[in-house]
């Protein structure tokens, strides 16, 4: 029997930790994380206000590939204006921020954003406007990663860099080149590009999709890698990326909504295999406002899958913000406040501070 209301005391209804259960879906939003791998585009929810009866289908029911990336262009024919792209830009940071995010870094594919009437520098600075805002006023870091489309001439992935370089030199914060989109030609014909990349200071990234995918991979001039998920199983190759450097972002709902044919549940998904392996891992949401994710429920689903612990989910959250790329001389210091500021959530994630007493 429950304690009649007038007789129970303040004290006793506050006093011990909240459920463990309880814990980890705070958890799962509150620790200090970074988003490495989310799609701009894909990234823009239904509630944003498009203006125009240009075809729009962010978070429409998903077909298939070619639908998905079709849905993808019809978005950014959606948006007619800089100010539309700065707006969108500010929503989908504000989505990551409330998730946890403290930096971000997102992909943005020029191919795509040319669906759009808006010149693509004029589009780019628009972008990096808004990333300075939330840099100004809510202290969250990252920028633009800008990417060689899969379905273009390999030759097309130069000038990509090219407009990463003008773009760069007009003040976005462009942090790196990567590569994206349907597997039309091997990604190892980009190399030149990622190779100019590298050569103008860029830190680079790849999708990287298929069984050849991850040979190739380890031939480019990469820093870190996206979804690799065909490392499954593979320990021999999983060495050989942790002795490249290499580290991954993984998007086990995006992998899950796209290849159920492959991944028929979260546990067929190697994220934790390759978390046990050693080798630098992190999670991310890839397209979520099409996949009906956000970062929160990544890993809330991961813990769930793999039954991590507190401790689990903290070492993922500062494993995604080590490997995030953060410059300047205060990376230490910020990395230092995000450890303590996850390490106090783990007694008791209401509070930051410690353990309630």
């Amino acid at each position: 029997m429950s304690t009649p209301l007038k007789d129970r005391k303040e004290i006793d209804v506050e006093a011990g930790p909240i459920s463990d259960a309880l814990a980890m879906r705070i958890l799962a939003r509150r620790l200090p994380k970074a988003e490495l791998h989310m799609h701009f585009l894909g990234s823009i929810r239904p509630s944003f206000p498009f203006t125009s009866n240009h075809p729009r289908s962010v978070a429409a029911d998903y077909v298939n590939a070619n639908g998905f990336f079709s849905g993808l262009r019809d978005v950014a024919a959606s948006l007619l204006t800089t100010d539309m792209f700065e707006a969108a830009t500010l929503r989908v940071l504000e989505d990551a921020m409330n998730c946890g995010c403290r930096h971000v870094e997102m992909f943005s594919t020029p191919g795509e954003l040319r669906h759009s009437p808006v010149p693509l520098a004029d589009a780019l600075k628009a972008m990096g406007c808004a990333f300075d805002q939330m840099k100004r006023h809510v202290g969250l870091t990252g920028g633009l990663i800008l990417e060689t489309d899969r379905a273009d001439d390999p030759k097309a992935g130069i000038n990509m860099v090219h407009d990463a370089m003008r773009a760069r030199d007009a003040g976005v914060p462009v942090v790196g080149i990567g590569n994206d989109g349907a597997f039309i030609h091997p990604v190892l014909q980009y190399a030149p590009a990622f190779e100019l990349a590298k050569k103008n200071g860029f830190r680079t990234t790849c999708h990287i999709c298929t069984p050849q995918d991850v040979l190739d991979g380890l031939q480019m001039p990469l820093d870190r890698v996206d979804h690799a998920y065909d490392l499954k199983g593979r320990p021999d190759l999983i060495e050989k990326y942790k002795a490249a450097g290499l580290s991954i972002t993984s998007c086990v709902t995006a992998c899950c909504f796209m290849g159920p044919g492959q991944f028929k549940q979260p546990t067929d998904h190697p994220t934790d295999e390759l978390r046990r392996s050693g080798i630098p891992i992190c999670l991310g949401t890839d397209d979520p406002a099409f996949f009906q994710t956000d970062l929160t429920q990544e890993y809330f689903l991961a813990q769930q899958t793999y039954g991590w612990t507190r401790q689990d989910m903290l070492d993922m959250a500062m494993a995604s913000l080590e490997m995030a790329w953060i410059d300047g001389d205060d990376r230490e210091r910020r990395l230092a406040a995000w450890r303590a500021e996850g390490a106090g959530t783990l007694a008791d994630p209401r509070t930051s501070k410690g353990p309630i007493h």
